[in-house]
């Protein structure tokens, strides 16, 4: 409670089918934020919980069994703000990549057999059952990014989080060129920054695991990758990993003469 007895904003944390990458980011940091809000839900991290309004819902995981769904719904009714957070919200990442390569009921059938009573979706983002008010990618999320955004929402803003491609953000670090010095498939001209450009600062490939940028050029990265000997579909299955949407390859097939 706050000195002049306002309450504080309330907000939940809650999972559906995901790794629990979130949560940990949000739990490491939550010292941060209890000075300014309530957490009036956290599962995965306190055993009490309030089911009622919040201001802020911080949602992880994919919507990938009907139960999900549900839960979704339910959340959505009783949030002001809600806020994506991780591949998995946003994209759908490997669940949602793997949907994407065979159909889901012929996975839960070669797991569990033919008289297995469990029910599955296809996974799927958020925003495919309930209007999502930000979106936060990343597989884990950035801490900065993450508290960055609570602020903006806690004072009512939208908050500004760059779509540009990693390459800005190696640009920034000073970072020599994977694609050109190291000859590596690197995604970064075409995967979304926000991670600091951490693989590439490192000698690795960028592998896109924050998604696509903001109208990522999949058709120059096809062109640039063939002219450096790769195959350009490796580019979309590494893409598609983290649940980057078909529409996105549609160029970049017809560079390659292959169907995505």
């Amino acid at each position: 409670m706050r000195k002049d007895a306002t309450p504080l904003p309330c907000i939940a944390v809650e999972s559906l089918t995901g790794c629990a990458g979130e949560l940990l980011v949000i739990l490491e940091n939550l010292d941060k934020l209890l000075p300014f809000v309530r957490v009036s839900s956290f599962p995965f991290a306190q055993s009490k919980n309030d089911d009622g309004p919040v201001d802020i819902a911080f949602v992880e995981g994919s919507v990938s069994q009907p139960h999900d769904l549900e839960k979704l719904r339910n959340i959505r009714a009783k949030s002001r703000w809600l806020v994506a957070v991780g591949n998995c919200a946003v994209w759908g990442c490997v669940q949602g990549g793997a949907c994407a390569k065979c159909k889901v009921t012929d996975m839960l059938e070669a797991v569990y057999g033919k008289s297995s009573e469990i029910q599955v979706l296809e996974a799927k983002p958020l925003d495919a059952y309930v209007p999502v008010d930000v979106k936060l990618s990343g597989c884990p999320i950035n801490t900065t990014q993450f508290l960055s955004v609570t602020a903006s929402i806690l004072k009512d803003h939208l908050p500004y989080i760059t779509h540009k491609p990693v390459c800005l953000e190696c640009k920034l670090r000073e970072n020599a060129c994977i694609l050109i010095e190291k000859n590596l498939p690197c995604l970064g001209p075409v995967t979304a920054a926000g991670c600091g450009a951490l693989c590439p600062s490192m000698g690795a490939a960028c592998y896109g695991c924050w998604g696509p940028c903001q109208s990522p050029q999949m058709d120059a990265m096809a062109t640039i990758l063939t002219e450096k000997g790769y195959d350009a579909m490796e580019v979309i299955n590494r893409l598609k990993t983290f649940g980057a949407p078909d529409h996105l390859f549609e160029r970049m097939s017809s560079e390659t003469g292959k169907e995505a």
